[in-house]
């Protein structure tokens, strides 16, 4: 297994001078020295990464149907990943006008939420038609209740069970706005044992608002920014919540980096204070997050960027541990979950459009 990891980094190193990426820029700096430290660590890897083991591509496992642009996935109780696409409708720079509201359509006449089996990637069931015009994030919470953010609706919808008509939303249908009562392009939510919920209010607000389980709006923390400081944010794209750490990390995408906080669930004052910052953490901009037994796993960057991977970083030091992605790589990762045992890790991609499987590699396979 060591020598395949060999392989697949001399790989990586051999595309980066095929796209003829200076290679002062990449390998000099600090991440790509790290980077290179895991693979002349041999006995790092036997750890797999912190102990968590090596997210290694699941071959041959992929879903059967057409998908659209895979915006969000995510994991049900019963390990099943479920994907919310786009069908047949894209993102681009004509989506919206100046003023964010949507410019192209209605709802879609498609199903758009489908779940998958986790062994076969065959569908199990598929819904969502003519409820949503432009998906962007999903989160199935531990009780089963499905959440999905609509950037081109401004909303985010809370979904019971196997029903097919939100019992809550947040948001004015197709309002943009940054008072309490509108959202601008929410992209994410992550959701509490006691059902208060976080959304990342997203690619207009650049907040993090936290509600109660019946959508009372109780804080909110951020402004538009990039000075460096935890509440400056640029486009939070993901959100992951460790309640045993009392932490919610954002991924914090045009900033390029994640930065973690207080979620305050046992003192709500504390809500937002800093508590670790990633920087970097592939050179790239950061998608999405998601914690896996411990350890924070996210996704970043994309093919105009020059580096598109997974990673896995230590929460306690802060330190990249990994580094992964498919054998034929990454092209525009956009999100990722793990199963709530922690044995499969997903990814979505926009363009191609598709769902990776990632299984971990046990300690000491070599």
């Amino acid at each position: 297994m060591f020598w395949l990891e060999v392989c697949a980094a001399i790989c990586c190193f051999t595309c980066l001078l095929a796209r003829k990426i200076p290679t002062y820029d990449y390998l000099e700096d600090n991440i790509y020295t790290e980077l290179r430290s895991l693979l002349d660590d041999r006995d790092g890897w036997k750890e797999g990464g912190g102990g968590v083991g090596h997210p290694r591509e699941e071959r041959g496992w992929t879903p059967g149907l057409v998908l659209g642009q895979v915006a969000g996935v995510s994991v049900d109780p019963l390990g099943r990943p479920v994907l919310f696409h786009r069908g047949t409708r894209t993102w681009d720079y004509l989506s919206f006008n100046s003023s964010h509201h949507y410019q192209e359509g209605g709802p879609l006449e498609e199903d758009v939420v489908v779940v998958l089996d986790p062994d076969t990637g065959e569908v199990v069931r598929s819904w969502g038609r003519g409820h949503f015009v432009l998906p962007h994030g999903i989160t199935v919470d531990s009780k089963g209740n499905t959440w999905l953010t609509d950037v081109a609706l401004h909303q985010v919808f809370k979904f019971g069970g196997e029903r097919e008509e939100s019992e809550l939303s947040v948001g004015e249908a197709g309002v943009p706005g940054s008072d309490d009562h509108h959202l601008c392009k929410p992209t994410s939510v992550a959701v509490t044992s006691s059902g208060d919920f976080f959304v990342a209010d997203g690619y207009c607000n650049a907040r993090i608002l936290r509600f109660a389980a019946d959508g009372t709006l109780k804080d909110q923390f951020g402004h538009q920014g990039s000075e460096g400081s935890a509440g400056a944010l640029y486009v939070p794209h993901g959100l992951a919540l460790d309640e045993t750490r009392d932490a919610l990390c954002v991924a914090d995408r045009e900033n390029h980096r994640v930065v973690c906080l207080k979620a305050g669930l046992q003192h709500q004052q504390q809500f937002g204070q800093p508590v670790m910052t990633l920087q970097d953490p592939n050179r790239s901009r950061v998608f999405d997050v998601a914690f896996l037994n411990g350890m924070l796993v996210g996704v970043g960057g994309s093919e105009d960027e020059g580096v598109a991977t997974g990673f896995t970083a230590d929460m306690d030091t802060g330190d990249l541990l990994d580094a992964w992605a498919p054998l034929t790589g990454f092209h525009n990762p956009h999100a990722i979950s793990v199963s709530q045992d922690g044995v499969a890790i997903y990814v979505a991609e926009i363009g191609p459009n598709r769902v990776w499987k990632f299984v971990l590699d046990t300690p000491a396979t070599f």
